[in-house]
């Protein structure tokens, strides 16, 4: 039996680790965008009191579909189409809103810094937390993919096991069976001797019968042994008259 190698399972600590990583980077992401695109809300046109309603829309929808990829793990490719688009999405629009914030930010205050470095520390958190839901996610498919294999290569060892012990069961059969038809023949060849020397030696039908009779009346068969009958005969003679001693041979 030849055994496949299977990756290691990541362990369940290591598991709840990304997921807890993920979860404060999702947390920290949110905080940042909410202010972020609540201002940006505000600049745009929409009421102070209404701004905090978009970067609800924006990040929540983030949030959701990040709960759906974790909840959908394991299920076919195409399940998981629709909430990676939504997620993909959701991280484009916040990145974009929170470049663009950050570049008004940074030239209405004029400190100096480069609208394009401000636009990149911006677009840091959403961009960091799509790609640690997709780590923690790949890590969970990875442990189902070896929990998977090592069932299927226990089975098939197990199926091999079940092959062999059936073989050497069979064989077994086979010689517990060719011992038996030969033990059979020569309790047939010396049962038929037995009973033609009982003939020979005079014996009744009655006698014949029940050779406990012959026995104690002394009568004999004409049974000649040699090295190793004897086994054979007594065994006979057992099976024939149970329990009466078997008459010893004629000189």
């Amino acid at each position: 039996m030849q055994t496949i190698k299977i990756p290691n399972e990541p362990h369940k600590a290591v598991l709840w680790t990304a997921v807890g990583a993920t979860v404060v980077i999702a947390v920290g992401a949110f905080i940042l965008s909410f202010a972020a695109l609540t201002d940006l809300a505000q600049r745009s046109g929409i009421e102070a009191h209404l701004a905090w309603i978009w970067p609800i829309i924006v990040d929540g929808m983030i949030v959701a579909a990040t709960v759906a990829i974790v909840a959908l793990n394991g299920h076919e490719r195409r399940a998981m189409i629709y909430p990676w688009s939504l997620l993909f999405f959701g991280a484009i629009v916040s990145t974009a809103a929170n470049s663009v914030h950050a570049i008004l930010t940074v030239e209405s205050t004029q400190s100096g810094i480069p609208p394009v470095v401000s636009a990149l520390v911006a677009a840091m958190p959403p961009v960091v937390l799509l790609a640690i839901t997709h780590l923690t996610v790949h890590m969970y498919q990875k442990r189902a993919e070896a929990a998977e294999r090592r069932a299927h290569e226990q089975a098939r060892l197990d199926a091999e096991q079940a092959d062999l012990d059936a073989e050497r069961a069979a064989h077994q059969a086979e010689l517990e069976a060719a011992a038996e038809a030969k033990y059979r023949a020569l309790y047939e060849a010396q049962y038929q001797r037995f009973t033609a020397e009982q003939r020979e030696a005079g014996w009744t039908p009655e006698e014949e019968m029940d050779p406990g009779l012959a026995a104690a009346e002394g009568l004999e068969p004409a049974v000649e042994t040699g090295p190793g009958n004897a086994p054979l005969y007594d065994d006979t003679w057992e099976r024939i008259a149970p329990g009466t001693p078997a008459p010893r041979p004629r000189d």
